[in-house]
């Protein structure tokens, strides 16, 4: 990136509403934590290779169906709206779903690994993990930065919140559920309370309380009781 392209990022305009701001939130959070758990554990552990294959796992999972939901719904307006952008959106993807594809590999491979084997396999997905996040992290930079103002200035408030209707009726409850439980701790208590409330507003009372024990199983005592404050609940 250059110096112009830095400073353009730095100087861009926030939006009313930014679909990707609060599931890259999760995202991150996610990112990191693998990435910390490959750091941190203990390579002749099998449970904790295990448990990190696992992890890996469900990041694939996530971060695919993040990209399928993105390339079906917010893909088509980049294209029209943002085009000089839209390729390397489609690019990133690619790159992003082989990439997921070899971290797996090498976290299964850890899994049953010889003695001898496993401290250099574990240090490899590490490192692995490690330039993944920073890949990741630029794509969300270029998501967030460059095609959000953009694409926000084209097509207004209106067409971005139908956007992000789109994605979220398309999602299965497995997805939601998925999407929300790496979400919701990653978020401050301000998106929170949007994103409760709106819920709380809008959706079936089963529904809303099925997502207000889904926060109660994610965040601290503390946490909970000042959402409740913010949306007067109890």
């Amino acid at each position: 990136m250059t110096i112009t392209e830095q400073r353009s990022r730095i100087d861009f305009e926030l939006v009313a509403f930014d679909l990707y701001r609060d599931i890259h939130k999760g995202i991150r959070a996610e990112l990191f934590a693998v990435t910390g758990e490959a750091g941190r554990i203990d390579p002749a552990d099998r449970a904790a290779r295990t448990a990190l294959a696992d992890h890996v796992r469900t990041l694939k999972t996530l971060l695919v169906t993040h990209a399928e939901h993105e390339d079906h719904a917010v893909q088509p307006a980049i294209e029209l709206h943002v085009p000089a952008v839209a390729e390397r959106i489609v690019v990133d993807h690619a790159v992003i779903d082989g990439r997921l594809d070899t971290l797996e590999e090498m976290a299964v491979g850890a899994v049953d690994a010889t003695r001898s084997a496993q401290a250099g396999l574990v240090r490899r997905l590490y490192l692995e993990l490690a330039s993944f996040t920073a890949a990741y992290l630029e794509h969300q930079d270029l998501e967030e930065r460059v095609v959000m103002p953009a694409l926000f200035d084209a097509i207004g408030f209106e067409a971005t919140l139908a956007i992000h209707q789109s994605i979220i009726t398309s999602l299965t409850p497995e997805e939601t559920a998925m999407s929300l439980a790496v979400m919701i701790p990653a978020m401050n208590v301000d998106d929170r309370t949007e994103l409760l409330g709106g819920m709380r507003a809008s959706a079936p009372a089963e529904v809303f309380e099925g997502v207000w024990g889904l926060a109660g199983s994610v965040l601290a005592p503390v946490e909970m009781d000042e959402l409740a404050a913010r949306l007067g609940i109890g």
